[in-house]
């Protein structure tokens, strides 16, 4: 089954495929990275690990196991992203 989600641009418009739950899935533990407070070397530092590691999975597995890992580690970045982004505005800083 293939569902395609809407986005805001339609050029960037990509079908997404849909997994069917075959199994239970339990994500991998949430990682020790402290975010909340941290300076901003070690904040890139993590969102950015996050990433390459989504990347790493995506172009080195062809599991659904494995796209599902990315698909964790890449919410993870875009969480931490969104954090940093909301620190900078209240503090002023954007």
């Amino acid at each position: 089954m293939t569902n395609v989600i809407p986005l805001a641009s339609p050029r960037a418009a990509h079908p997404v495929q849909a997994f069917a739950p075959s199994h239970t899935f339990k994500p991998a533990p949430a990682s020790p990275v402290r975010v909340a407070g941290t300076p901003a070397i070690e904040r890139q530092q993590a969102i950015e690990n996050a990433l390459s590691m989504a990347l790493y999975h995506v172009r080195h597995g062809n599991t659904l196991e494995a796209m599902r890992t990315a698909t964790a580690k890449a919410i993870r970045a875009a969480s931490m992203l969104k954090q940093a982004c909301t620190e900078s505005a209240i503090s002023g800083r954007g």
